[in-house]
């Protein structure tokens, strides 16, 4: 469950980023292309997906330590986006490995 928040709030923070004019679409998905030329439809999509992965995160851990949990992820996360994606250093091939991984790690040791 924890594997399928960070990717909710990974997933709502790189929509945002997308939405940026000054974000760099050139060697991309059709559907990061779409989502750069819908900004708004993009900025709604990751207000729910936002608010979905707060909720998850208290329902998982309460009022105040999901509330916490949710902003240190969404800052470390945000971060990491803002910085990693301009090199495309990752591609979603190594995303969907790292996920998978962690979500295998997630279920084998509880």
């Amino acid at each position: 469950m924890v594997t399928l928040n960070l990717i909710l709030i990974w997933l709502s923070f790189y929509l945002f980023y997308l939405t940026s004019k000054k974000a760099q679409i050139a060697r991309s998905l059709p559907i990061e292309k779409w989502m750069h030329n819908h900004a708004p439809i993009a900025k709604v999509i990751g207000t729910v997906l936002l608010f979905l992965s707060l909720s998850v995160s208290i329902s998982l851990w309460g009022v105040g330590s999901g509330s916490l949990f949710f902003f240190i992820i969404l800052m470390t996360l945000g971060s990491l986006v803002t910085i990693i994606s301009p090199l495309r250093v990752l591609n979603y091939v190594s995303i969907s490995a790292i996920s998978i991984l962690s979500f295998v790690l997630e279920i084998i040791l509880p």
